[in-house]
């Protein structure tokens, strides 16, 4: 713990400082972002970017190996009021614990794609809950780089953080302003590109996905227009049953798995 006697509470300077980190203008500005529960802050001990730790005197007490990982990384801590906690806390049950770290998605540079085989591209995914899934399924299925195009959600925003259960720190994220760019770019680097499409007019059989690939996620409400997708090949997930579509984040889980199966030799 740090050397302060007493527990920070909602009225200390650095509490006031780490709440503005809930405002995506203030995050963006920072380069910072809000982390809590005692999973995500492991996890992000374990990826060397944690900046500062806030936590209960009773959630320290409780969980004395974490404590000494986050000491031993030499992470400033401060003992906080639960009453802080709660205000820091984006759950309603807070666990105890909240870290302030560093910006894990940045800006997509070429070298991004040059390097990643297998690739993941959220197109204006606006569903925090969706959104974060489909980073922990992509980490599951052993994608290279996940990338989040044109208006969808902050990758920092809570909620797809803790959806994502940790894996936002262990697959590389990055951000694009523009859908259709991404894509072109993506062509450059002899990406396969394959859109997810309830209407498509292909299948998982007629497609190569052993070879370097791109998949295209869409929006909730409308997929991905031809003007966000003017390259790339529109593909539909079978579906057996009277489901007339799926969820962004389980044809997400789908076609990452198919790949990953495609590329086990299975």
């Amino acid at each position: 713990m740090s050397a302060e006697s007493n527990a920070l509470t909602i009225r200390s300077t650095k509490v006031s400082n780490a709440l503005e980190l809930l405002n995506k203008r203030d995050r963006e500005l920072r380069s910072e972002f809000l982390v809590e529960g005692a999973h995500g802050v492991e996890e992000v001990i374990a990826a060397n970017l944690a900046k500062q730790i806030f936590v209960t005197k009773e959630f320290a007490l409780a969980n004395n190996v974490l404590m000494i990982k986050a000491a031993n990384a030499r992470i400033s801590i401060f003992e906080t009021n639960p009453i802080a906690i709660e205000k820091l806390s984006e759950t309603l049950s807070p666990q105890g614990i909240v870290a302030v770290a560093a910006y894990v998605a940045k800006d997509l540079e070429k070298e991004d794609l040059l390097n990643a085989n297998f690739v993941v591209v959220l197109s204006n995914v606006r569903e925090p809950g969706n959104a974060g899934s489909i980073i922990r399924v992509a980490d599951a299925a052993g994608a290279d780089l996940v990338i989040f195009a044109g208006t969808c959600v902050d990758p920092h925003n809570g909620k797809v953080v803790r959806s994502s259960a940790g894996s936002i720190f262990n697959v590389k994220v990055r951000q694009a302003d523009d859908v259709a760019e991404t894509l072109r770019a993506l062509t450059q680097t002899n990406h396969n590109i394959y859109i997810a499409d309830g209407n498509g007019q292909m299948s998982w059989s007629d497609i190569d996905l052993k070879n370097p690939v791109a998949w295209v996620l869409g929006n909730e409400a409308w997929g991905v227009s031809n003007e966000d997708a003017p390259v790339g090949q529109r593909v539909a997930i079978p579906i057996y049953g009277k489901a007339e579509s799926l969820n962004v984040a389980t044809a997400a889980a789908l076609c990452l798995y198919e790949t990953a199966k495609s590329r086990a030799g299975n």
